[in-house]
């Protein structure tokens, strides 16, 4: 016990530690980078890695990394956070120097958009947690401002230089028609005979096979004697009852798609974990061959969404490289 109470303790202790607490233990003004002739500093880095930087800690004390691995992770978060950072304020950057400016009623509603759907429209809330991360209410709405003006700027230079033509959809098409082919399915009913919840499963499953070759309905006697969807009738349960042959245990998916419309299998066993076996009917109501999904007008829009995705991706990443290109940064935390 006595080992065991300064371990929760400083369990605990860790557990109350507030970012504003956390930050004081290292130097807030400390400049983490430099951004053209403004600096970004290691409070505004840390603000957004404390929460993790604590688990890391904690689970250090709980033994489950190691001294090294913490490091190691608190590095990545912070270089994670910092190239952020330094995107953010290239962006910002480029705004102005573009000489945009959004009038204050979009920075307003984005405010209280945050506080309504961050804060259930609670100020006292926010209040609260800012004093918590000894973050102003400046800091805060500079925070919402910049924010939202990354994602204007995003959307502007997306949008300008991306055109997409019919040839590059036909084009996207033939190259990934695998991903617009609709695979063999077939509708499975399927009785399930478990040994711990059947009596005698095996001497069960004979005679309801033999009950299906003489004409019984399997539904019924699914419903009758089934461990696997009973109310049912045995149908599979996903879908409509419809299975691809990665939806179900591979040696159950060969028998279920060499059978025919309406035909029974033989007896299927399976080996439980446990080393128990369980009995398998199954039978298929109906057989749906793989076919390729033409290139309609619903198709080619699914396609222009995912090249415009692509396309935004690509056009982003050439945005950032050129700010970066022609800027001065200086990353003094990664030096």
């Amino acid at each position: 016990m006595r080992n065991y109470f300064p371990w929760v303790l400083g369990f605990f202790t860790l557990c109350i530690v507030s970012p504003a607490k956390a930050q004081q233990e290292r130097p807030n003004n400390a400049v983490a980078a430099v951004v053209n002739n403004e600096a970004i500093t290691m409070e505004e880095v840390l603000r957004q890695t404390w929460r993790e930087e604590l688990d890391l800690r904690i689970q250090q004390e709980r033994g489950k990394i190691s001294d090294e691995e913490r490091k190691k992770g608190i590095n990545d978060r912070r270089r994670t956070v910092l190239e952020s950072l330094i995107v953010t304020r290239l962006i910002i950057q480029d705004y102005k120097k573009k000489g945009y400016s959004l009038p204050q009623y979009y920075f307003r509603r984005q405010q209280k958009d945050a506080i309504r759907d961050q804060f259930g429209g609670d100020r006292q809330a926010l209040a609260n947690t800012l004093e918590e991360r000894g973050q102003t209410m400046a800091d805060w709405r500079k925070n919402i401002d910049e924010t939202f003006i990354v994602q204007y700027m995003r959307q502007i230079n997306a949008k300008r230089y991306i055109t997409i033509s019919p040839h590059m959809i036909e084009e996207y098409y033939q190259q990934h028609v695998h991903d617009f082919l609709t695979p063999d399915r077939v509708k499975l009913r399927m009785i399930r005979l478990d040994p711990e919840k059947s009596p005698d499963a095996e001497a069960t499953a004979k005679d309801v096979l033999s009950q299906i070759e003489s004409g019984s309905d399997f539904s019924q006697l699914a419903k009758k004697y089934s461990d696997y969807q009973r109310a049912a009738g045995g149908i599979y349960h996903e879908n409509n009852g419809w299975v691809k042959r990665g939806d179900i245990n591979s040696q159950l998916s060969e028998v279920a798609f060499a059978l025919r419309p309406g035909q029974p299998s033989g007896i299927i066993s399976l080996t439980t974990e446990k080393g128990a076996k369980v009995f398998y009917i199954l039978q298929v109501e109906e057989v749906k061959k793989a076919t390729v999904i033409p290139l309609s007008n619903n198709t080619r829009n699914q396609i222009e969404n995912t090249l415009m995705g692509l396309e935004s991706t690509k056009v982003e990443k050439d945005w950032i490289n050129r700010l970066k290109r022609d800027a001065y940064i200086d990353n003094n935390l990664f030096h």
